[in-house]
């Protein structure tokens, strides 16, 4: 498999993943479908960043051979760091807030990058 083809299919791993970490801010607000009381929804934050911080280095791998930006190989860390200390820290509207609006532009970013590749000959 060319390694752009794995930078893909890595990048698009990485889009599902964050907008998974979308769900679990959001379930713990009320006007969500998805609602749950007690914040028990922040245990998806458990799932999600070892798989970032896990992507994270592979992407690392990657940038290391030029095939990935630098802004793309920091998302996952950026999005895995933030999730844990917001569930960490004690909780309120504003920090969910803060989450999302941060989830949302790193999706953002990841998209960009991932639709913004250059075909290189390997």
């Amino acid at each position: 498999m060319k390694k752009n083809k794995k930078v893909t299919i890595l990048n698009s791993v990485l889009i599902g993943t964050i907008i998974l970490n979308l769900f679990i801010f959001t379930s713990t607000m009320r006007f969500s479908p998805w609602f749950i009381e007690d914040a028990w929804g922040y245990l998806g934050v458990f799932l999600t960043a070892p798989m970032l911080i896990g992507i994270y280095f592979i992407l690392r791998h990657y940038h290391k051979l030029q095939l990935v930006s630098n802004i793309n190989n920091v998302i996952p860390l950026f999005v895995a760091v933030t999730s844990l200390i917001i569930v960490f820290m004690p909780t309120n509207d504003f920090l969910n807030i803060v989450a999302l609006v941060i989830n949302v532009a790193m999706v953002f970013l990841a998209a960009v990058s991932l639709f913004n590749q250059k075909e290189k000959a390997i």
